[in-house]
């Protein structure tokens, strides 16, 4: 999907609007075939070291890295990138319309910093790594997933004539209430690290959103080239944001506005919203933007002085006359930043359905900020543990949330608490139980701490997390706020453990017969660990010594052997011989044998398909 090419090749025409302006069409160029790294100003080198970490706690998801290299293209930018264009993991992607929950809004951002005519080439071998906390394990953290690392230009890989010997502090938050789960905050701190000052420097976010690929989008090229730009600016309130939508596709039949499928798939705006960035020069007022800018990708710009140009140019461009493929830049400075000091610069980006939505979600952004991102909160998530036995799980949680008070308001406001379980590792959450206060609200079942799940099948997976929620302030437009899912644990039932009334059932196979289902709604869910999409239990093993079963054909071939160790009462197997194929459908026989046995056990098994 992407998409650079010389500007050089327009002759110097470096924005859309100026085309336009001339009369000159625009090129109409495949942009899977645009990419081309040697038109980028030169590469030195890819990073050594770089990691990246998914923030996927709240209703945008986004990909967050220290590495400065493009992940699809190769292509290194040497500045601070946002998402993942190469959409194999979330770029700005929304939960919401629940029908398209992998659509992605974003091929990639970029924080850019630069003077005169040169951009500040970040390195991402100056960075250690990422680290990550969350206000459910970590007392220090702001959010439930902060991130945080530093990347600098001083690197052997950066000409020293080119350094400007500055470094970056990174920091995101990200939440999962309702209310703060729509974008996520970006927090920079710009450190000169020279014995003098620095002037004139100019900082800008820029963004390539595609609204949207992947889960929807408007047919071939279609969730790229039918997408508009504008901003909102309001300097008496200090509301600025730049934005993109999806709108009509001029080559696709009908108003696809939002998208072409039933529910629309592409209604969300996506934004960046400035919070903070200091006085520029000359001024005393902090948080100022100086300018919006956009360009439609057949101009994107091909070294640092054509990156200089649109964003020191102060210029807020008025919305392009008709939709296509376009980035829109947010513009900031000039500033100076003394020897040894620093600039901030904090942005909420985010989605919203329209620009209301929008520009709502990210209201809270900056009203989080003004407080010190201390905000109504969900209690804490409890601590549980899960003891998995025959054909049941037994949960049990501490009573911590009950006593933590909100931190907003510094009131205890703990409501209930709610046991939710899945199939395996992936597909839907569902509650199995739910008990709250006995107050005069919501259900009044009175406050347990621990749950028994019977309705489980041994030697399958099966995920549980305990939640707890608060009463909320339906006053003050404060909803019921629950804890987020992020803690899930997943066991296996019956596979240490014997089967209750095990003398008289005997060892015996689960399920029999094998009926081969969809992955995850069999009670299995193929993960790193353990790739396999289909088991078999052999329950009921001798506990003592070692056992060995052997599955043979009804004519008396062997089909595989498996072996147990001691202390285990059941053996799981994936169903694939000793010759690594997958068993056909039919009949099987299997012997069990062990020291414990008085003689050799034989069963039988049927698998269907």
């Amino acid at each position: 999907m992407r998409k650079t090419i010389s500007r050089g090749i327009l002759g110097g025409l470096m924005i859309l609007g100026l085309i336009v302006a001339s009369g000159l069409p625009a090129l109409a160029m495949n942009k899977e075939l645009a990419e081309n790294p040697l038109l980028r100003y030169n590469d030195f080198s890819k990073p050594t070291v770089a990691q990246d970490v998914v923030c996927d706690v709240g209703s945008v998801w986004n990909r967050i890295s220290n590495s400065t290299v493009e992940v699809k293209s190769g292509t290194n930018d040497w500045t601070i990138l946002m998402g993942d264009d190469s959409s194999e993991k979330p770029s700005m992607t929304w939960l919401f319309p629940t029908a398209y929950q992998n659509n992605i809004y974003l091929y990639f951002a970029s924080f850019r910093v630069g003077r005169g005519n040169k951009l500040v080439h970040f390195s991402t071998d100056t960075s250690p790594g990422i680290d990550s906390k969350s206000i459910n394990s970590d007392p220090t953290a702001i959010s439930h997933l902060d991130t945080y690392y530093k990347i600098s230009d001083q690197s052997d890989l950066v000409p020293e004539v080119d350094r400007f010997n500055v470094e970056v502090h990174s920091r995101t938050y990200a939440w999962s209430e309702t209310y703060r789960d729509d974008f996520i905050i970006y927090d920079y701190q710009i450190i000169n690290l020279n014995s003098t000052p620095i002037d004139s420097i100019y900082v800008a976010l820029h963004a390539d959103c595609d609204v949207s690929g992947a889960g929807g989008g408007d047919g071939t090229q279609g969730f790229w080239r039918d997408d508009r730009v504008g901003y909102v600016r309001n300097d008496t309130t200090k509301e600025y944001i730049s934005y993109m939508y999806d709108s009509d596709n001029p080559t696709i039949a009908g108003d696809d506005t939002g998208g072409r499928f039933l529910p629309k798939e592409s209604t969300g705006y996506i934004g960046s919203r400035l919070l903070y960035c200091p006085p520029m020069m000359g001024s005393t007022e902090s948080s100022v933007q100086n300018g919006s800018g956009w360009w439609d990708w057949n101009s994107d710009p091909g070294n640092d002085g054509d990156w200089m140009l649109l964003i020191s140019d102060g210029r807020w461009l008025d919305p392009p006359p008709s939709p296509h493929d376009y980035r829109f830049l947010q513009k900031l400075g000039p500033f100076e930043i003394a020897a040894g000091d620093s600039a901030r610069i904090v942005l909420a980006f985010g989605i919203g359905e329209g620009l209301a939505g929008l520009r709502a979600n990210l209201e809270w952004g900056a009203r989080l900020f003004d407080a010190g991102w201390v905000g109504p909160s969900a209690p804490s998530t409890p601590v549980f543990s899960l003891a998995p036995g025959d054909r049941e799980v037994a949960i049990e949680w501490d009573a911590s949330a009950e006593t933590t008070p909100d931190p907003a308001t510094g009131e205890i406001d703990f409501e209930g608490y709610r046991v939710w379980r899945k199939t395996g590792t992936a597909g839907d959450w569902t509650l199995l139980m739910e008990c709250d206060l006995i107050n005069g609200l919501g259900h009044n079942t009175g406050l347990v701490h621990s749950y028994l799940d019977a309705d489980v099948n041994n030697g399958f997976q099966y995920s549980y997390v305990v939640t707890a929620y608060d009463r909320g302030d339906p006053a003050g437009g404060i909803e019921s706020f629950e804890s987020g899912k992020g803690g899930a644990q997943t066991v296996e039932p019956g596979l240490l453990v014997g089967t209750r009334n095990a003398d008289a059932s005997g060892i015996h196979v689960v399920p029999n017969p094998f009926v081969k289902v969809s992955p995850g709604g069999f009670g299995f869910t193929p993960d790193i660990n353990n790739p396999a999409e289909e088991r078999l239990l052999f329950a009921n093993l001798p506990a003592e010594g070692e056992a060995t079963v052997t599955v043979y054909t009804l004519t008396g071939d062997e089909i595989v052997k498996l072996k147990k160790d001691p202390g285990v009462r059941a053996i799981s197997w994936d169903l694939i011989t000793k010759s690594t194929q997958k068993i056909v459908a039919g009949v099987y026989l299997y012997v069990v044998e062990s020291p414990a046995l008085d003689k050799n056990f034989i069963g039988k098994f049927m698998v269907v398909r």
